[in-house]
């Protein structure tokens, strides 16, 4: 028999921590407390910055939920009257293995618990019935939070990414967490009197990211929608919701729902005029223009007006993406969408000479497909004879850009690029 004794503020607990439960992270461990239980002991290992979550939810008693490090020195101790949902949140500044202690707050109490544990940035795992797991941009992600419930979600971002997620919640009023890839906390909203949360974050820096889900009021317990879009990376567009590849002139109608974010994309180039209006109707509505690096170029919306213009004259090429929301936290209803200036076609943009160069930007592309530029000094030449004059591969904003010597002594030249496979 293993025997462990942990030091309290007033007295050594000792206990047979041989017969210890693992604590496996993203599981749920439930267990009862019978009046002449000491306590429970649980282990799990942790890496030194490691951001620890334990939450305890009990039934009929008052709990009490201690964390002790590798020493076996109590590191944090809540719980006790009024609450039945206690909180632990603690960064590892060593390794090792640490044990949790869950026993009654008052003499003889007893009832049943679940106990969870969410450990950032180490693998978890998400039990049968429950919710978390990889997040695909553009998804809309169910949930139930049930008693001192935490549901661990991840995506990969890359540095200059814009990252929002907005978390709608029913019947209880949420708490959305943002870790970044060494399971340092970045952001954390929620609470009274708010179900409609919202993280907008710009990545410094690329991995994986871990997103938490759960109750900030204590005790509650209801449904939730959790909602990305991360810009600019490729999207998804669900079955039933609203967004994609936009055309110029191009009207969109659409429903916000409870923390809905619905994203739409089109390429424009350098001095294209971009012109958005949206009219929404029982909620205030909200529309974001972000550029071909994912950063935020303009933004209109929220109380008092339901119906919002922007122009916008793009200093680049690329693909600009368009994400409508409400604006004024936790508003649904429906909107219409009209856009012109941007296009979802493989575009040339007029030739430019600049200084003794000659440049063709083309824009429209996927990042990393290839194509070719041709040339021809007449246009009635057969397409088969016209020369390519480059051949090469879109950048990660799906643009190219030809430069050349300008040649004075041609007194005309027409360009016209195609990607291998299109029409």
């Amino acid at each position: 028999m293993k025997t462990t004794c942990f030091l309290t503020a007033l007295f050594a607990l000792c206990i047979n921590t041989a017969n210890a439960a693992t604590l496996i992270n993203g599981a749920n461990q439930t267990g009862i407390i019978f009046s002449n239980t000491v306590a429970d002991s649980y282990t799990f290992t942790a890496n030194t910055g490691d951001s620890i979550n334990l939450r305890l939810g009990t039934t009929n008693f008052y709990g009490l939920l201690q964390l002790y490090g590798p020493n076996a020195a109590l590191l944090e101790s809540v719980g006790g009257y009024p609450l039945d949902d206690d909180l632990i949140a603690y960064s590892a500044t060593n390794s090792g293995t640490f044990t949790v202690l869950v026993s009654s707050a008052v003499t003889l109490g007893s009832g049943t618990y679940a106990l969870h544990l969410a450990q950032i940035p180490e693998p978890f795992i998400v039990p049968d019935g429950d919710e978390g797991g990889p997040m695909t941009n553009g998804g809309n992600y169910y949930g139930t939070i049930t008693l001192a419930d935490l549901d661990m979600f991840t995506f990969t971002a890359n540095s200059g990414d814009s990252i929002n997620l907005r978390l709608g919640t029913t019947n209880f009023y949420g708490k959305l967490q943002l870790y970044a890839p060494n399971g340092a906390l970045l952001e954390s909203v929620g609470g009274y009197p708010i179900d409609d949360d919202l993280i907008a974050y710009s990545a410094t820096n690329s991995g994986t990211f871990t997103v938490l889900v759960s109750d900030s009021y204590e005790g509650e317990t209801g449904t939730y929608a959790l909602h990305l879009a991360q810009i600019p990376e490729p999207f998804i567009v669900p079955a039933g919701d609203e967004g994609g590849p936009m055309t110029n002139g191009g009207n969109y109608t659409g429903i916000i729902t409870l923390g809905d974010l619905d994203m739409y994309a089109g390429t424009a180039c350098k001095g294209d005029v971009i012109n958005l209006e949206l009219k929404s109707t029982n909620f205030y509505g909200e529309i974001q223009l972000y550029g071909p690096s994912g950063a935020l170029l303009d933004a209109v919306g929220g109380y008092p007006s339901k119906d919002d213009l922007m122009a916008y004259t793009a200093t680049n090429c690329g693909t600009f993406t368009v994400l409508v929301s409400d604006g004024y936290g936790g508003g649904s209803g429906t909107y219409g969408l009209t856009a012109s200036g941007i296009f979802d076609v493989l575009s040339l943009s007029s030739p430019v000479i600049s200084g003794t160069n000659l440049l063709v930007k083309g824009v429209g592309g996927t990042t990393n497909a290839s194509f070719v530029l041709y040339s021809t000094t007449n246009l009635t030449t057969p397409w088969a004879l016209w020369t390519p004059v480059l051949t090469n591969h879109f950048d990660q904003f799906n643009t190219f850009i030809y430069t050349n010597l300008d040649y004075p002594a041609t007194p005309q030249e027409f360009f016209r690029f195609a990607v291998p496979g299109m029409p």
